[in-house]
């Protein structure tokens, strides 16, 4: 009996160590969230506070101020020091932000979370996310002051990320249990691919060949013009386009297929509108100029947005930062304020593919057969397998 009891109690702690230090479902580590010295207490207080920053890389100090909503207003000498500096203070700032964007564009969530966002991780790989960042770094890269700029950005955020310890992680990382991870290049080609997909990743290319096969090509231009002849554009309706000379995606037909296609995609919100104006000085209550701008990008929490100063001898802005990329997306410096809206333009495409065989080798274009080029995408798991998943590809994009 005795014996019993003290292999009882020895069973009855290892499972409490257990529950308390493994995460189960939902729930956090108990014993690591509530943990005084590392848990979630140490969230309590705020990070906010004026600094010079001395990281290393930087040529000279930098000056960082936080005004009463607490904004940054970032101080430096040249604009490499600055991108550093504005990587190191977006990180101190955002940091599960900027990663967690990156791992949901990249189809990295279930390494987090685990098997229930396996299927969105294989919507992301197969849309071809992490495909088109490494085209958009592959370009950026062949301009040697854009990757100067990036590599001190990103080496401001792995500064940042090099000096915390577990008790200093943003709370997120404690309620899902993980740690950040080192920052590279690439995450920022992937951020502008989940930007991409987010301002222009609607179509309505499935009801619209719909309807042409059902009422004709003729009906559907009355309905849907190209140009409505009431609508005063930015750019005039009489302006010579032939000066452009955008590369369009090679097809050998024209022709509309005929057959009935269903529905694979979520519709945009149909309640979204645009909105962008200015305000003269003559008719503002403070006297200065308002512009206002909508984006149209999707409602976060935290904001999309982070806005800050960014200020050198040579120049001087202020405005809305789009946390994880350099610079100032949305805002004004001296002379100008500038916006931006999403005019939501369908760009994305769909074509019919005729394999020649069920091994996805090759695929008919006209009248001839090419070949296709396979990414094999490898989707880790939290406690569980790692899944692999073939993704084909034609010159039009994935399948």
């Amino acid at each position: 009996m005795k014996y019993f009891k003290l292999i009882l109690s020895a069973v009855v702690v290892t499972a409490i160590f257990y529950l308390l230090n493994t995460k189960i479902g939902s729930i956090p580590p108990l014993g690591k969230f509530l943990n005084p010295a590392t848990g979630f207490w140490q969230n309590e207080t705020s990070e906010i506070s004026n600094e010079t920053l001395d990281i290393p890389g930087l040529s000279q100090p930098v000056e960082v101020f936080y005004d009463q909503h607490n904004i940054p207003h970032i101080f430096a000498q040249n604009q490499e020091d600055l991108a550093m500096a504005q990587g190191y203070v977006t990180a101190k700032d955002r940091l599960w932000q900027i990663e967690f964007q990156t791992h949901a564009a990249a189809g990295r969530i279930s390494e987090i979370i685990g098997e229930a966002a396996l299927n969105y991780d294989r919507g992301q790989r197969r849309k071809g996310m992490v495909y088109g960042a490494e085209m958009a770094m592959k370009a950026m890269e062949d301009d040697a002051e854009i990757v100067r700029l990036l590599d001190a950005f990103t080496s401001g955020i792995n500064h940042y990320i090099s000096k915390l310890e577990p008790e200093d992680y943003p709370i997120e990382y404690k309620l899902l249990d993980y740690q950040p991870e080192h920052w590279e290049r690439i995450k920022v080609g992937l951020l502008l691919m989940y930007m991409t997909d987010m301002l222009t990743g609607g179509d309505s290319d499935f009801e619209y060949t719909n309807f042409i096969n059902k009422y004709g090509k003729e009906r559907f231009d009355f309905l849907y013009p190209d140009f409505f002849e009431v609508n005063d554009p930015v750019i005039p309706a009489d302006k010579n386009w032939d000066d452009l000379n955008a590369q369009m995606t090679e097809t050998p037909l024209s022709e509309v297929p005929k057959d009935t296609l269903q529905k694979a995609m979520e519709d945009a919100n149909p309640d979204n509108g645009s909105n962008n104006w200015a305000i003269s000085p003559k008719l503002s209550y403070s006297g200065n100029a308002i512009l206002a701008n909508d984006p149209h990008l999707g409602l976060n929490l935290p904001s999309i947005w982070y806005v800050m100063q960014l200020h050198t001898p040579e120049f001087n802005v202020m405005g809305a930062t789009l946390p994880g990329v350099y610079g100032v997306i949305s805002g004004f410096n001296n002379n100008i304020a500038w916006g931006v809206t999403n005019a939501t333009r369908d760009v994305r495409d769909w074509y019919k593919i005729e394999f020649r065989d069920k091994n996805k080798e090759e695929y008919r274009y006209a009248d001839e057969w090419r070949p296709t080029t396979k990414r094999v995408e490898t989707i880790k798991i939290r406690n569980k397998e790692t899944v692999t998943d073939t993704v084909v590809y034609t010159h039009h994009g994935p399948v």
